[in-house]
């Protein structure tokens, strides 16, 4: 009875934990520029307790998005720049009714299937290496393809994610926090396969 009850009350620690820390991400991630630095502290979280450290979620946020700001930022803007490219493509090719679009649309499909490939593994890494902006994106490309069984694994995570968020919206209370959870615990294990071959600095 003991050890249902450890078990219990650790689920719902850990589930209180992922709310708090999924309320801070979203409150972090209204100016829209904030949004990398967010998502950075977010794993950095995630990552503090899939190492048993400190467990804390409000000094350890808080921290981690003061720490890695200004890096996460310019990584941030890249990023929503790039992903601003995509949409406006895609919605000027909903528009439109050529020919011309069924020939820019495949190659339109496949730059951002890599851009997905991308960031599933771009975040993570930066936090777990303290690696320069341009070694994380090249690395995250180069993880991305090498281990392509486990980035389409992360993307259909993602997608079954994003699908429980278009019909249930109220799960926008957690659920960023429990996708950030599911994917480092997935590229943690890619990390720790490295480093049984490479050390412990991969990169």
């Amino acid at each position: 009875m003991n050890i249902l009850d450890s078990r219990f009350y650790g689920g719902v620690d850990r589930l209180s934990n992922l709310f708090i820390l999924n309320i801070f991400w979203i409150v972090s991630c209204l100016p829209i520029i904030t949004i990398a630095p967010a998502t950075t502290a977010m794993f950095s979280v995630v990552r503090q307790w899939k190492l048993k450290q400190d467990t804390s979620v409000v000094r350890n946020y808080f921290r981690y998005f003061k720490e890695n700001f200004q890096q996460s930022f310019l990584v941030g803007l890249l990023w929503i720049f790039f992903a601003a490219i995509l949409f406006f493509n895609f919605f000027y090719l909903n528009q439109d009714q050529t020919p011309v679009k069924f020939v820019i649309i495949v190659p339109l499909f496949i730059i951002s299937f890599l851009f997905i490939c991308l960031t599933v593994f771009l975040f993570p890494l930066i936090t777990h290496y303290k690696v320069t902006l341009k070694d994380g994106i090249k690395n995250s490309f180069f993880l991305a393809i090498a281990h392509f069984p486990t980035t389409l694994l992360l993307i259909g995570a993602l997608a079954l994610l994003t699908l429980i968020l278009y019909y249930f919206p109220a799960s926008s209370l957690i659920i960023f926090s429990v996708g950030a959870y599911i994917n480092y615990s997935i590229v943690n294990s890619v990390f720790l396969k490295l480093e049984q071959t490479a050390g412990n600095h991969p990169f």
